[in-house]
């Protein structure tokens, strides 16, 4: 008989496991995969961006409550306080919190060696097959395709469907059904999108600097600059990713969602119209538009913007009108491409949606069905833009989860 279970080593598993066994709890921790800590070591690039100091309630989507309750338990402060105990220095990069090496299996690496003091038994390649509450309550069995376990306390930590490869391939939902708990259907976020509006195949692979904002049903809600990222498919890149979580709940509403593209955010529209302008006056000799304005972006992209402003790409500079000025200004700076979907949740970092929040307790994560039952991490209905946001909410659910005896 373990005093905690805890399904799931990813990172709000892990710190879970971290925070109940400091406690003197013996814990148990079952990992489906053949190691711990698998998407921790794809995060930031290999570089784990675990925190950031600019944490508040409008870096994420979801439940407020949840957001609220948790970060007033456990903030960036904690987790940096957390780290540097385990040996892992923080280093700051304009509030963006890594490890000082840089390297996202130094992280990995301070929890097994933490597990392993605190006496942790860590199963990896655990396949549960059926959780049901002990006849002894409070309590909870777990039956694997090996073997059972009995705990007085258990925490599913298993996330979403985000990056199936690496854990998180819903595979434990039926059981949480059948405990009485409903899950809201988990939706891609920091992601790509699907997108019409332009010809992709001709401007696959171009990336640029640019300002996109969405638009659902007319309205406008959020944007954000940064490098985009054209695909064959649509638009992807973290400028993207972090306007994703309010289109993919939209586009799941079947609201009608858009995204406007600033190609040039550098450049006001007077500025911009004024540059092609300037272009007309200076190009003495006899070049076509298309040549006038190499130089101002990827030669792949202007072609298509130019094709999109209703001008020819052969249209001799000095012939230009101001219409055409202004049709160039506005398919620059202006343009929308209509998204259909978002790629799928093997190509997504996190997911949107989760465990429905009324049957949670938002102050300690415990379930209000089954006395004993928590739930942290991405489960729960919390995701966060791009950051250490997402790892934020694993630390913090993970700990107050881990903390309730």
């Amino acid at each position: 008989m373990y005093d905690v279970i805890i399904i799931g080593a990813g990172a709000s598993g892990l710190m879970a496991a971290a925070a109940a066994a400091s406690k003197g709890a013996r814990v148990a921790l079952l990992e489906h995969k053949d190691d711990i800590g698998k998407k921790i070591l794809a995060t930031g690039n290999g570089r784990c961006n675990f925190t950031n100091t600019d944490m508040s309630v409008n870096k994420f989507h979801g439940s407020k409550a949840l957001i609220k309750n948790g970060l007033s338990q456990f903030n960036y402060s904690d987790t940096i306080r957390f780290f540097k105990e385990l040996g892992i220095p923080a280093y700051d990069n304009a509030g963006y919190i890594y490890p000082n090496s840089r390297q996202a299996a130094s992280v990995v690496a301070a929890f097994r060696m933490e597990l392993m003091r605190l006496h942790v038994d860590v199963k990896t390649g655990i396949n549960i097959t059926d959780i049901k509450p002990a006849d002894d309550r409070p309590g909870y069995c777990i039956q694997t395709d090996q073997s059972s376990f009995k705990s007085k306390r258990l925490i599913i930590a298993c996330g979403l469907t985000a990056s199936p490869k690496l854990g998180s391939d819903g595979s434990l939902f039926r059981q949480i059904e059948a405990l009485g708990h409903h899950i809201q259907m988990p939706l891609p976020a920091l992601c790509g999108f699907n997108c019409d509006g332009l010809n992709f195949k001709k401007i696959t692979g171009v990336r640029c600097d640019a300002t996109v904002a969405s638009v659902i049903d007319g309205q406008m809600t959020e944007q954000n600059t940064g490098e985009l990222q054209l695909a064959d498919y649509g638009i992807s890149g973290i400028p993207v990713f972090q306007i994703s979580s309010l289109m993919s709940r939209a586009l799941d509403k079947g609201q009608m969602v858009e995204v406007i593209i600033d190609f040039l955010p550098a450049f006001s529209d007077d500025k911009l119209n004024g540059y092609i302008k300037d272009r007309i006056i200076t190009t003495t000799d006899n070049r076509s538009l298309n040549e006038m304005l190499n130089g101002l972006l990827n030669n792949k992209l202007l072609l298509e913007l130019i094709h999109k402003s209703g001008v020819s790409p052969d249209k001799k500079g000095r012939l230009l009108t101001d219409d055409d000025c202004k049709s160039l200004t506005r398919s620059i700076k202006h343009t929308a491409v209509s998204v259909k979907k978002p790629r799928g949740a093997e190509f997504a970092q996190v997911c949107a949606g989760g465990i429905c929040t009324k049957e949670i307790d938002v102050r300690t994560l415990e379930s209000k069905i089954h006395p004993g039952l928590y739930f942290c991490g991405e489960l729960l209905d919390v995701d966060g833009i791009c950051g250490g946001y997402n790892l934020q909410w694993a630390w913090t659910s993970g700990y107050i989860a881990g903390e309730m005896q």
